[in-house]
């Protein structure tokens, strides 16, 4: 979904961006950790397909962060998006593919994107499941794997039908990452 955040904030896997963005009006703040520090951040969609953010590091640094969807995914076409993330850009492509609930990303980019980044997204359960009185609710559930470049990651979302997702997952040499963000509209 495009409220799910990468550790540092940006919509996407575990730490690949996808070329979602967050909807025209929607906040997310979100909490990301690499297997070292915690990134505070919070984004922004400002008008439709534009993405804005900004993520604090522990020692009191901020990186802004753009990311604009260039093309929204279709049944003809796959969806682009280009970002930058303080010094380092990308440009990524998400993808459906022909098996019901997997999708694919790959894109290129530089610093902490690349040079080449893939994700793929198995959807166990499309979407979040709630009760009539609201008592009990199951998220929707998805597999993910992705490669930013530098290290691979495996790991699961859990998406609230509340806003609230979850992610946790493994990074190779780095153990235990993952995120925890709350999307809002006003």
């Amino acid at each position: 979904p495009a409220g799910a955040a990468t550790i540092t904030g940006t919509t996407g896997l575990l730490q690949v961006p996808t070329a979602d963005s967050l909807a025209q009006g929607e906040w997310r703040l979100a909490a990301g950790f690499d297997g070292r520090e915690f990134f505070p951040s919070v984004s922004y969609g400002v008008l439709p397909g534009l993405e804005i953010g900004v993520t604090t590091q522990a020692d009191g640094g901020i990186t802004p962060r753009l990311k604009y969807t260039a093309a929204a995914e279709s049944a003809g076409g796959p969806g682009l998006a280009v970002g930058l993330e303080g010094n380092s850009w990308y440009a990524v492509a998400s993808r459906l593919l022909n098996t019901p609930g997997l999708r694919m990303h790959l894109g290129v980019g530089s610093g902490r994107f690349g040079p080449v980044m893939v994700g793929i997204e198995a959807r166990l359960r499309s979407v979040a499941v709630a009760t009539a009185d609201a008592g009990a609710s199951a998220p929707a559930v998805s597999l993910l794997v992705d490669y930013d470049g530098q290290a691979a990651a495996v790991g699961a979302r859990l998406d609230f039908a509340s806003g609230l997702t979850l992610s946790a997952g493994v990074r190779a040499g780095d153990g235990v990452i993952g995120s925890a963000a709350y999307g809002m509209r006003f």
